[in-house]
Order: structure tokens, then sequence, then C-alpha cells
């Protein structure tokens, strides 16, 4: 298994599992399949405008068979999250090498190159170029500067992602465990779902979702981030408390201090 590490902003590190070229394949072909459906559905409807007009319905179906081929993956993953149809049956999408999700220039520059990766037949020239280098890439990948990873199915457990390190510190955590303990069930899962999942929403989302939780905490349970401290990574920290506790403690909730 290939993991690709991704050190966010706020220093935190996280892994994408690369997909392989096995489900790499399998999902093309997958894709490949819908795309044909769509050529022939373009070929039927084409066939009433032939018996008048030929030229009309071959150049009708030519651009049709050009739109569906090369609009199916560009618009598909960039409006999808990075995945097209075969990529979400087969649980991976396309992300930025950063780690953030696909912009519609990315999606365009990867399907641009798509031409020379299918070189000279079956993506001969995308198929060696992937073989030979360790996340599986294909020149369209290197050009946009992507990654094909796995989605995660299932929640990972969150790392602690700070250290008590003195008195000050054990306070602090002991007061964050304290305040977390009053959270319903449902908020307690929102807020790890949040964190496991900030990876797939677009940067403006993922802010405006961060600060949403961070001035929540600070409200509701007079909770704030140190100075200079961003909301994602104050978010995250009480993520990792949280992860401790399980999001379906219903244990007894201790009145605030």
């Amino acid at each position: 298994m290939i993991l690709h590490q991704v050190l966010t902003t706020e220093k935190v590190p996280f892994s994408y599992r690369v997909a392989g070229l096995g489900s790499r394949t399998l999902a093309w072909l997958i894709d490949m399949g819908v795309v044909i459906f769509l050529w022939i559905m373009g070929d039927l409807f084409s066939r009433p405008l032939a018996l008048g007009r030929e030229a009309l319905a071959d150049a009708l179906l030519l651009s049709w068979i050009f739109a569906a081929y090369w609009g199916y993956f560009l618009l598909f993953e960039w409006l999808w999250n990075g995945q097209t149809l075969g990529k979400r049956a087969l649980g991976i999408r396309v992300i930025q090498w950063k780690g953030t999700s696909l912009t519609f220039s990315h999606s365009a520059v990867r399907n641009i190159v798509r031409f020379v990766d299918s070189l000279p037949g079956l993506y001969a020239v995308g198929f060696i170029v992937a073989a030979c280098n360790r996340e599986n890439r294909r020149l369209g990948d290197f050009a946009a500067d992507t990654l094909v990873v796995h989605v995660e199915q299932r929640a990972r457990p969150i790392r602690a992602l700070i250290e008590a390190r003195g008195e000050a510190d054990r306070a602090r955590l002991s007061l964050w465990r304290q305040r977390l303990a009053s959270l319903e069930r449902e908020q307690k899962q929102t807020v790890l779902d949040l964190c496991l999942r900030r990876d797939q929403l677009r940067v403006a989302e993922r802010t405006r979702l961060f600060r949403s939780a961070a001035r929540y905490f600070e409200s509701r349970l007079e909770l704030a981030p140190d100075e200079y401290e961003s909301d994602e990574k104050f978010v995250l920290q009480l993520a990792a408390v949280l992860s401790e506790q399980g999001p379906q403690d219903d244990g007894p909730r201790p009145k605030r201090t």
C-alpha cells in the first residue's frame, strides 16, 4: 500500500492511499462503457435526421462523439469531487497533489493530455508512464499536478494533535474533556465527520465550516483558540479529544466550572 502524505498549513499531516493500476483500469473500463453507451444513443437519435440530411447528421454525430468523450471525464471530475461513474464505483477519486479538491483548470489539463496518454491505443503511453512511477501517475497527472487516491469509506480515528507538556497544558486538556462531554451524540459526530472529511471540501467551504465550528465552541462551551491559532487547528485538536471519548459517549455530564 502506497501512501501520499500531505502537510497542511496548520502543520497537521494526513495521508491518502494511492490508487493502483488495477483499480484505475477497472474504473476506466466502466467509464468507457458509459461513453460507448452515449455514442450509441447519439447514433440512434441521428438516424432519423440522416434520412433527409445525411451530411448534417454525420456532423452532429461526430460532434456528439467528441463532446461525450471529452466532456464526460472533464465535467464529472470537476463537478463530482474528482470522480466519474467508474471512479465512484471503484471508490477512487482525483485530487490535487497538495491534497485539495480538483478544480476546473486541473481537470481540463489532465483530460487534454489524455489524448497523449491514449497513444498509440488502449492508453499504452499512460499505462507505461504510470507503471514507472511510485504513485501510478500518468502524463495527465504530471501535467495537472494531480493524483488518484482511494476514498476512505470508513472514518479513521483522529490522532491526538497536542501533547500536555506542562501543568497548564494538562489543565487545558482536562477542561476540554469536561466541557466536550456535555455535547450531544449528534454534535460530537458532526465535528468528527467534519474533521475526517475536511480534505474532500473546497477551500472556501472548508474555511467557512471550521470558522463556524470554532465560533460554536467559543459561544456554547466557552472554549477559544490560542492567540494566532487558526480555527481549523483548534477544531482538529478538540476533535482529537472527542475521538478519545467517542461520539456515542452518553455518560454523566459534569457541570461546567
